[in-house]
């Protein structure tokens, strides 16, 4: 496939250049405790048949985290873990001695949040990782129940289901009409109003799966959805438009009924909870700026912006290609920022966006030096940024992204009081409004670097950006303003 070399090679970080522990050997026995208080043994394990998968990673290991968000592991958990058919045991251990619970949680030496995002149990031992004598991270392990242990590498949830076929003397069972539904934060333009929105489902299973029935609830009010499906194989993945009434101010979720006509495997993945907010991001100007910042396959990638009766009012892309490899790389519009002039019209309304991509793998190729997506300004004034995007596949759709309003002024935000500062800052920042507000920042490569709902007055902690300019969005009940920053 396009690009999985280069993934691969880029996420070998080594260390040493010692062999680890050799394919084959008799598994190390461990009794470790996770995050959450349980207990694991391995020998525990592999008396009851369990195949268990070890992912020892480090915290701020880049190559880990890119792994980790594949969502191999996590297909395969849910799959074939406790929650699906309860055949493999995944177990993620922090090996790195001089990091630990703080940066699990995204504090310090880290490269993310590991917690909230990892579903299976991890374990902060570094003493595992010294037992199996690993020398890069990550290192994924396939123990099978006879107790020998072989380096399964950093595969697809396809190819890890299948090494354990192959390998373990057996073949996974998983479940029948089990299904996954996972969906976006959804902006309405307005509350109580009927609104589209994304939502994608996989085959977890281990039967095809042809239909399925949901019901969307907001509030008292319940929608019932049929979809004909096509998600003939286990992890099989499909996006769906739901068009349902939802409102901001009352509890939104999705719940399965039935699959293929059947009652669905009981699993917590089916029910949804909606994080639903009507748009914050606004403009009173008709002229706009989208700067769309490329990934290194820009002759791929290409965007739209709809008006709410989905007719296309801009487009950009694809740009030109470059000839670094075989698939287009490089080239003058890879890695960088193009920024088209959009005349927005003068009625009220919301505008959507939408990502494409060419070949379905999405925005994903960046070296670093720019975060790939889209941000959108007025006035030289950032009032709308998409933040990361990745492999969204073929198409990232996002609803009601912002609005145009004749009522956005200068007034209604000054009635909350509210203040910043000092800026430029070398760090602490205060704010204060009065009453609770949301605030974002970001960087000028339209990344999301902090986003936290605050009270009324609290003093921020930013010492950890690096210095340089960014944009901040603070939002109070739905009026939205953006400031410039400065880190000293």
């Amino acid at each position: 496939m396009k690009k999985k070399l280069l993934i691969i090679l880029l996420s070998v970080f080594t260390f040493s250049t010692y062999s680890q522990i050799d394919d084959g050997s008799v598994a190390p026995d461990f009794t470790a405790t996770d995050l959450q208080g349980n207990t694991h043994s391995l020998s525990s394990y592999l008396n009851a048949g369990k195949t268990v998968i070890l992912n020892i990673s480090a915290t701020w290991c880049g190559p880990c985290w890119n792994y980790k968000q594949t969502g191999a592991l996590s297909d395969v958990y849910y799959s074939h873990g406790p929650d699906g058919s309860d055949e493999v045991v995944l177990l993620y251990v922090e090996g790195d001695a001089s990091t630990g619970i703080a940066e699990l949680n995204g504090s310090g030496n880290t490269v993310g949040d590991w917690v909230s995002s990892t579903p299976f149990p991890i374990i902060d031992d570094a003493s595992i990782a010294s037992d199996y004598e690993i020398t890069y991270f990550p290192t994924v392990y396939r123990i099978c129940p006879d107790g020998y242990v072989y380096e399964m590498g950093q595969l697809e949830n396809t190819d890890i289901v299948n090494n354990i076929n192959t390998n373990c003397s057996t073949t996974l069972q998983g479940q029948d009409n089990h299904l996954k539904i996972e969906v976006d934060d959804i902006s309405l333009c307005n509350d109580g109003v009927t609104a589209d929105f994304n939502v994608t489902v996989k085959n977890l299973g281990n039967n095809a799966i042809n239909s399925f029935d949901l019901d969307v609830i907001s509030g008292s009010n319940i929608t019932s959805v049929s979809k004909t499906a096509s998600l003939n194989s286990t992890f099989d993945e499909q996006s769906f438009t739901i068009n349902a009434p939802l409102d901001s101010g009352v509890s939104n979720s999705i719940e399965l009924i039935n699959v293929n006509g059947n009652s669905p495997f009981v699993s917590d993945l089916n029910s949804v909870d909606l994080n639903v907010s009507a748009t914050s991001a606004q403009t009173d100007n008709t002229d706009v700026e989208v700067h769309v910042y490329t990934d290194n396959y820009p002759g791929e990638i290409s965007w739209e912006l709809k008006d709410e009766q989905g007719n296309v009012v801009a487009s950009g892309g694809p740009y030109q290609e470059g000839n670094d490899d075989e698939y287009g790389g490089g080239g003058p519009d890879a890695l960088t920022t193009k920024i088209h002039n959009v005349t927005l019209s003068n009625i009220e309304q919301c505008y959507s966006l939408e990502l494409l991509d060419e070949f379905g793998d999405g925005w994903a190729f960046t070296d670093g030096s720019i975060t790939p997506g889209v941000e959108i300004f007025a006035d030289g004034e950032s009032f709308y940024s998409t933040g990361e995007v990745g492999n969204f596949g073929d198409g990232q759709s996002y609803f009601n992204a912002f609005k145009y309003t004749t009522n956005l002024s200068i007034d209604n935000f000054e009635k909350y009081d509210f203040t910043m500062y000092p800026n430029p800052t070398n760090g602490l920042l205060n704010l204060s409004a009065n009453q609770s507000f949301e605030v974002k920042i970001f960087d000028l490569n339209g990344k999301l670097v902090f986003n936290d709902k605050l009270n009324e007055s609290q003093q921020l902690d930013l010492s950890h950006l690096s210095p340089g300019v960014y944009l901040t969005k603070i939002s109070i009940n739905k009026v939205t303003k953006t400031n410039k920053l400065i880190i000293k």
